[in-house]
């Protein structure tokens, strides 16, 4: 069966070498890529791009060439620094020690040793990852098989099946622990997505709760558009599940390394000799070496039982009644208990009680989307990824972000509400994809979940809530609004046809 990649090549410009050695970005070998050769294929790229315009108002494919050759310079620049690299590992969380370090006022250094010990006991390393036996259920979270797939080195065998494949797609953007920091992540903006948090934006679950499974493996196919994440629908199904299960093990094994470090700070005396773990105890004192391993396995099977309950959480979602017209092009599947006739003052109707809805006080959207939607609204802001590791400190503080800035993170910035005037919508824009936003939030940003009726009594009624997604979906393009009758007969026709 022949591969299908999801990468660019352009052709006579040395694409194909570049692509690559952009894939292979973590062999061994000395096989760099000439000097000349780089830049000519970066002036052929920014030349392509410019030669398209570049309007203000970027098309989506504009902007995706733009950050995958951002994403090329990054990793060309990684392969320069030199050759031999040592096997890649899996760093420390040292921002979140240096963070719990600085408020704590405790010394990190020998819990960040010990919890990366453990953490290599249970899931071993970038090349041999590991899964634990105590996780194995009747419907484990992760195949073994799939897992040595995902990671280690990238190869493939005899058979076309590629091995690799989050250092091969995602290793970049998401770094190898899947921390956010790979090494063109200072480069993109927004800043790719640090998994180790537990927490995913785009999803069919209520916040608080993890993703499902198929979840992650939409947001692989689809990408996140505006961003930086393309979609890897090109990629054969065996590879996303493949990718799935490794970005729920390293969330796992990355949340699993919050928890102890966080226990470490605040619970355990260095001083008195307590450990995080001690591996040599295995040994030397076997009663503490099991203490020490089932307090550990039990957190671990806490944060897994929250990703084994994602499925059981997905709240379902009731369209909007038959009479009520959703869409940009109204949606005709019940056209025929509606009166056609009737259809554009419905549409019309339905986006104004919207407008009068978000810039009311209850969904209060216009505070930060701004009374038009244009993301005008409040600017000072940030995401709970940032707010992690800048808690205890102002964000903007030069001499607060200096040692954590030496660790490894990110300059902060601020998350800008969403211009919805241009149409783009992370989270996808169907108008279910819309509905789910606005009543259930998006995890780890300051949109919250709307207040609804019964259970809050000054809150909306979904009606109401597909009310605004009408306004959301039509205030990108205001002739949608005006649809005449012949276009929703000929809309129903085609849909039929």
């Amino acid at each position: 069966m022949r591969r299908r990649s999801s990468g660019f090549s352009p052709q006579g410009q040395g694409g194909a070498e570049v692509k690559h050695a952009v894939a292979l970005g973590q062999a061994d070998s000395c096989s760099a890529i000439p000097r000349n050769q780089i830049e000519m294929f970066l002036v052929w790229k920014f030349r392509h791009l410019a030669s398209r315009g570049l309007p203000a108002r970027w098309q989506t494919a504009t902007r995706a060439a733009a950050f995958r050759a951002l994403i090329v310079v990054g990793s060309l620049l990684t392969m320069a620094v030199g050759c031999n690299r040592q096997q890649p590992s899996f760093e420390p969380n040292r921002v979140l020690a240096k963070r719990l370090e600085l408020s704590e006022s405790v010394p990190m250094e020998q819990a960040t040793a010990d919890v990366g010990q453990a953490l290599e006991v249970l899931f071993g390393t970038p090349d041999t990852p590991k899964w634990p036996e105590f996780l194995d259920g009747e419907q484990p979270l992760i195949s073994r098989e799939r897992l040595a797939r995902a990671g280690g080195a990238v190869s493939s065998d005899e058979e076309g099946r590629h091995f690799g494949l989050f250092r091969e797609h995602c290793v970049s953007c998401h770094g190898t622990n899947g921390d956010g920091l790979g090494p063109t992540a200072a480069l993109l903006n927004p800043y790719p997505r640090d998994f180790r948090l537990g927490k995913f934006k785009f999803k069919s679950t209520p916040i608080g709760s993890k993703p499902t499974r198929d979840d992650l493996k939409q947001l692989l196919l689809r990408g996140v558009v505006g961003t930086s994440m393309p979609s890897f629908s090109l990629l054969e199904d065996e590879d996303l599940e493949a990718l799935t299960d490794y970005v729920i093990y390293l969330s796992i094994r990355g949340e699993l390394e919050r928890r102890l470090l966080n226990e470490a700070a605040l619970e355990l005396d260095f001083d008195g000799g307590e450990r995080v773990f001690d591996e040599a105890a295995k040994e030397s004192d076997p009663e503490l070496y099991a203490e020490q391993m089932l307090h550990i396995q039990s957190q671990t099977q806490r944060i897994a039982k929250q990703w084994s309950e994602a499925e059981s959480q997905v709240v379902a979602i009731e369209g909007p009644p038959a009479e009520l017209p959703v869409g940009r092009w109204v949606d005709l599947r019940a056209a025929e208990s509606i009166n056609l006739s009737q259809m554009p003052d419905a549409l019309e109707q339905s986006i104004a009680r919207g407008k009068q809805l978000f810039q009311g006080n209850v969904a209060s959207c216009a505070f930060c989307h701004g009374p038009e939607g244009a993301g005008d609204g409040q600017q000072n802001n940030y995401d709970e990824w940032t707010r992690d590791w800048t808690l205890g400190f102002d964000p903007r503080d030069p001499e607060a972000l200096s040692p954590m800035l030496e660790e490894g993170a990110l300059k902060p910035r601020n998350i800008l509400p969403r211009n919805l005037r241009l149409g783009v919508f992370r989270g996808g824009s169907s108008p279910a994809d819309l509905y789910r936003r606005i009543v259930f939030g998006i995890e780890g940003t300051p949109m919250p979940a709307l207040p609804m009726k019964p259970d809050n009594p000054q809150g909306l009624t979904a009606n109401q809530v597909w009310d605004i997604v009408n306004y959301l979906l039509n205030l990108s393009d205001d002739s949608l609004s005006t649809a005449t009758t012949s276009d929703l007969e000929g809309s129903s026709q085609a849909k039929n046809g």
